[in-house]
């Protein structure tokens, strides 16, 4: 749609930068590698930690594949881009090997890929500490430009920012030994968000990710390691909080939400009607949201959190059966 005016001119370099859709996924394959990375430090038996993955990411994503399914056979509905959905290709989505019915699960599929990676990160460190690491981080970043690599897994799937997990593991490795950090703290987070924010004005490439990368590692060091920060003290708030439980069905249903929301308020009509386009994006997100969040909160109440309790019984009880 055409901008008008100075207003749309501005705002799409703004929201460009503030919505870096793809810089998010940095920041999320980063704090996974960190996340990741700590709990095999404190447990590194291989069978707890791939249980746990298996029933923490697999049943609300399988949902959503299945609703999706259902809803496209009964209605032709679809999201995104209309994929097949064919017996073959819904399994694959269900297993996330494929992503095209949901399509923001491309990540989700580079996070499966990334599994066996973060766990011979983990055992790298213990066996020879952490320059094998950046080795290895060298090498994927190598990659990153190279067709391909990139494209291996088909479909929307980019592998270019694979290393993002390995760099999390690292800030965890590191700790508190990040020393420039703890020098200029507040100075160091301003200058990852500014980043953040340029790149997303940007196109993703090979360097851009890189820099993404590297604001989203210095951004996760300091709330881990400076959680004093005032700048900070918003992730502590209750509804960050919430947002931040059912933050993972969000992100599967939040195409659905955004799906609704514009058949509920059609963009075409309000650009026809003269309402800027900014006007239009701010007004389609706040709908997406309030039609998502109830929707992701079922999600993580009947569906995620179930999950996760089963899979911890199913480690618990292993463990129970050695002993014996």
């Amino acid at each position: 749609m055409p901008s008008l005016g100075w207003l749309d001119g501005l705002s799409y370099r703004l929201l460009g930068g503030v919505f870096n859709g793809t810089g998010a996924v940095v920041i999320f394959f980063v704090l996974s590698g960190f996340v990741l990375a700590r709990s095999l430090d404190s447990n590194s038996d291989p069978f707890r930690f791939l249980n746990n993955r298996l029933f923490r990411l697999f049943p609300a994503a399988m949902v959503v594949v299945a609703l999706l399914t259902l809803l496209h056979w009964q209605s032709g509905f679809f999201v995104g881009y209309e994929a097949s959905f064919t017996p073959a290709n819904v399994i694959l989505n269900l297993l996330m090997i494929k992503s095209d019915i949901n399509g923001v699960m491309w990540s989700m599929t580079v996070e499966c890929a990334a599994t066996p990676l973060i766990l011979l990160s983990a055992w790298i460190v213990r066996r020879n500490g952490e320059k094998p690491l950046w080795l290895l981080t060298a090498i994927l970043v190598g990659l990153s430009s190279w067709g391909p690599y990139v494209h291996l897994m088909g479909g929307f799937t980019n592998l270019a920012p694979l290393y993002a997990f390995v760099v999390g593991v690292l800030i965890h490795v590191r700790g508190r030994l990040l020393s420039p950090l703890d020098r200029y703290p507040l100075t160091s987070a301003i200058i990852a968000i500014a980043a953040f924010c340029f790149c997303g004005t940007r196109t993703q490439s090979a360097l851009i990710l890189m820099l993404e990368c590297a604001s989203a590692a210095t951004l996760i060091a300091l709330i881990a390691y400076r959680p004093a920060m005032a700048l900070f003290e918003p992730l502590d708030a209750k509804l960050a909080r919430f947002y931040g439980r059912i933050s993972y069905s969000f992100y599967l249903m939040h195409p659905l939400g955004i799906a609704v929301a514009f058949r509920a308020f059609d963009p075409q009509v309000l650009g026809a009607l003269g309402v800027p386009i900014t006007l239009i994006v701010v007004c389609m997100t706040v709908a997406a949201i309030l039609i998502t969040t109830p929707a992701a909160y079922l999600s993580w109440r009947l569906i995620e959190a179930p999950g996760i309790s089963f899979g911890k019984a199913l480690t618990t009880r292993r463990k129970l059966q050695a002993a014996n």
